[in-house]
């Protein structure tokens, strides 16, 4: 096989679905490995419409992308001239847009830790056959969530989010006590959107070849170590981080935590004994993430969106539909699939502002869309039809899914957690 080959689809489907083409860019200074990729793919590729090229050294890939488009890169972390990260980093600047994902062989920390604000996913080396399509088919779907380039750019072109630096302080003393245990840590990492994602991110990627997908924060920190821990907090950077709370004075990271946290408790109660709860609580709590990227990267225009929701009383996610043609949940869930996080909290973030059109089941999205609705007004009106403008519980969709008999209990679960949480302060400030 020659340095460069591209596997196209036939010429029919060029023709039908020429806009629906991926473009995928392996990078990797063995031939051998180039090759097996190539034979593994060729005929999936095929059928999923996909374009292959493959290139030996990063700077013949950083030419290839300045003369044609891509969706996907991957990546070898240990190349000579140029490393794997090195050539990320390059990448990350020019085109952000593009979905990266590194491919490595080594485990240390150092490469996580360099790696980490550069990769969206990482694959160990040598790579399972299916793992390889199954990223490969998710990096290439993802941007079904979320239509607009600009803002796949926006939610995808770093991996630093803003966080709380209290949570960063509590981390830093717990991971400097021998003693602590890694339930401690979970506990503090559960607080934090930022982290929780990140801690996601790394556990759910191919990199560990897990046989099935994590998805509690115990579970992940127990998985992955103190060590591992240290290297997400250190690769986070709090000092860089960008300081929202100065730029938007209606904004604040431990108050949009606190009304996670009541909503994904508030929703997992209201699901009931349902399969799913761990995920819906780990969805709830990265729900708005995509009002950290908001926040983070696009400061005037989402405190333009903030205060025009706040001054009309009417939903945020309209405001932002009016700024930016998408809201925040359709901007986390595109950035948690970049990240591979399951597909179940990726669909929950994504579809959790507003009714799923043709849902048909009381499903984890469903229960955060009311959850969150009931955790901030266990008194919100519920009606046939809510106009544009008003906050109020869709009766309608409820219906549909059955699950409308439901609704004055449900009023008292949330009535009741509130005054849970207002006792639990009240006692705390005594």
């Amino acid at each position: 096989m020659s340095q460069t080959s591209r596997i196209p689809p036939s010429p029919k489907i060029r023709e039908d679905r020429a806009a629906d083409v991926r473009r995928i860019l392996f990078v990797d200074d063995d031939e051998l490995i180039l090759r097996s990729i190539e034979r593994v793919l060729k005929r999936h590729a095929q059928d999923a419409g996909w374009e292959l090229h493959f290139v030996s050294n990063g700077e013949e890939a950083l030419e290839r992308l300045e003369c044609q488009s891509f969706d996907v890169v991957l990546v070898d972390s240990h190349m000579p001239r140029m490393s794997g990260t090195a050539f990320l980093r390059r990448v990350q600047e020019r085109y952000p847009g593009l979905v990266r994902i590194l491919l490595t062989g080594h485990t240390e920390l150092d490469v996580l830790r360099t790696a980490m604000p550069l990769a969206h996913q990482f694959l160990s080396k040598p790579c399972d056959a299916q793992l390889l399509k199954t990223t490969l088919e998710n990096a290439c779907g993802i941007r079904a969530i979320l239509n607009q380039p600009e803002l796949r750019q926006l939610a995808s072109r770093s991996n630093e989010l803003p966080s709380a630096p209290r949570t960063y302080v509590e981390i830093a003393s717990a991971l400097g006590n021998p003693n602590s245990s890694s339930r401690a840590v979970a506990e503090i990492v559960e607080r934090d959107i930022a982290i929780s994602a990140r801690v996601l991110q790394l556990v759910s990627s191919g990199f560990y070849g897990l046989s099935r997908q994590v998805s509690s924060i115990a579970g992940a920190v127990a998985f992955l170590g103190v060590e591992v821990i240290k290297a997400i907090v250190l690769s986070v950077e709090i000092s860089k981080m960008f300081p929202v709370s100065q730029a938007i004075p209606e904004f604040s990271i431990d108050a949009l935590q606190k009304r996670s946290l009541a909503a994904a408790q508030l929703a997992k109660r209201l699901l009931g004994h349902e399969s799913g709860g761990d995920t819906l609580l780990m969805a709830g709590m990265l729900q708005d993430v995509g009002q950290l990227i908001y926040a983070a990267r696009a400061p005037q225009r989402f405190s333009l969106a903030l205060s025009t929701s706040s001054r009309g009383k009417q939903p945020l996610y309209e405001a932002e539909l009016d700024f930016f043609g998408a809201t925040h949940a359709e901007v986390g869930g595109y950035l948690l699939g970049l990240w591979g996080l399951p597909n179940k909290i990726v669909q929950t973030v994504a579809r959790h502002l507003e009714p799923v059109p043709g849902a048909r089941t009381f499903d984890s999205a469903a229960a955060l869309y009311v959850g969150n609705l009931l955790s901030v007004n266990p008194e919100v009106p519920a009606l046939d039809e809510v106009p544009k403008g008003c906050i109020a519980i869709d009766l309608s969709y409820l219906r549909t899914l059955g699950v409308s008999h439901h609704l004055e209990d449900w009023r008292r679960v949330a009535r009741e957690m509130a005054l849970t949480s207002t006792a639990l302060r009240l006692a705390a400030r005594a």
